[in-house]
């Protein structure tokens, strides 16, 4: 039987329209058996593996504020002041973490009967992570599998944009964003043992018309880049999804429901596409998540 993964790239805030894609998908009735996420990819993956419906997603997500993204100015500036460069990230990433802590009440990536690879980077050793939640069915000598980590700190690594984000630490490891090897974790997919991919990638680099600022210019030097990876990366997957999200910033909150919206819209329209790529067949899938039985509350 067919085995369907799905791969959620990177891309910041435009990484809620993996939500609308995943929606849309349900509501054609594929089924989804295995999930890999990649920097914001990681968040929507982590969430909807634990079990959490599309649905519940888009109702969830637009509460997330920059609230949840405690810069640390202070200390910035204190070692800015004194030339300590000893400067790790801008934000901290705590307040980050523990919300997907609560969401998730502290599980264990390990706990998860869903298969799921979040993908995170180890500045120190230059080598790409992967936090498991069940054994590999293709196992690759070319990364290092951490199975025993707390889910949400998974998702704080694979999320921490370096300079931007602290570094999260983790038995001797610097873990950064997983989008700096593999920012649309095709290949993690697989390792899961996907017979079919479908990959959804936001990463665009379309002329500008102006780069008028210093994060601007870092921004569009890491689009560029994730752009090129990306041409090689896709060609892994049996179909690829670039959701038309338009101009949105890195943290551009104020997009959140837009690109939501985006990423279902596109998907429907791909849909006879993306069913002809997956030459689904009728039947029950082997795998198949449990539905979480509390219920979230964010504060608004």
């Amino acid at each position: 039987m067919t085995k369907v993964g799905i791969a959620l790239g990177g891309g910041g805030v435009a990484g809620c329209a993996h939500i609308g894609a995943l929606c849309a998908l349900e509501e054609a009735g594929i089924q989804i058996d295995c999930l890999a996420g990649s920097s914001a990819g990681a968040i929507i993956a982590a969430l909807y593996a634990y079990g959490y419906s599309a649905k519940e997603l888009m109702e969830m997500v637009p509460n997330i504020t920059k609230r949840y993204l405690d810069y640390d100015y202070h200390a910035f500036l204190t070692k800015l002041i004194k030339r300590n460069f000893k400067i790790q990230g801008v934000i901290k990433g705590k307040r980050f973490h523990d919300l997907i802590a609560n969401l998730t009440q502290y599980a264990h990536i390990a706990e998860l009967n869903f298969p799921l690879a979040l993908l995170s980077t180890d500045l120190k050793q230059a080598r790409q992570v992967m936090f498991i939640s069940q054994p590999l069915a293709n196992p690759c000598s070319e990364l290092d599998v951490i199975t025993d980590i707390q889910l949400a700190k998974a998702v704080q690594a694979s999320i921490s944009i370096p300079v931007l984000f602290k570094p999260v630490m983790h038995k001797g490891r610097v873990l950064v964003d997983g989008g700096v090897m593999d920012n649309c974790p095709i290949s993690a997919v697989r390792a899961l043992g996907a017979d079919k991919v479908i990959a959804v990638d936001l990463v665009f680099a379309d002329p500008l018309d102006s780069i008028d600022s210093l994060f601007s210019i870092l921004s569009r030097v890491v689009s560029i880049n994730l752009a090129i990876q990306a041409k090689y990366t896709t060609r892994q997957a049996d179909i690829v999804l670039h959701p038309e999200v338009g101009s949105v910033g890195l943290l551009d909150f104020s997009k959140l429901t837009t690109c939501i919206e985006a990423g279902y819209e596109y998907t429907q329209k791909r849909m006879r596409e993306i069913k002809g790529a997956l030459t689904m067949t009728d039947g029950n899938h082997p795998t198949a998540r449990t539905p979480i039985k509390h219920v979230y509350n964010l504060e608004k």
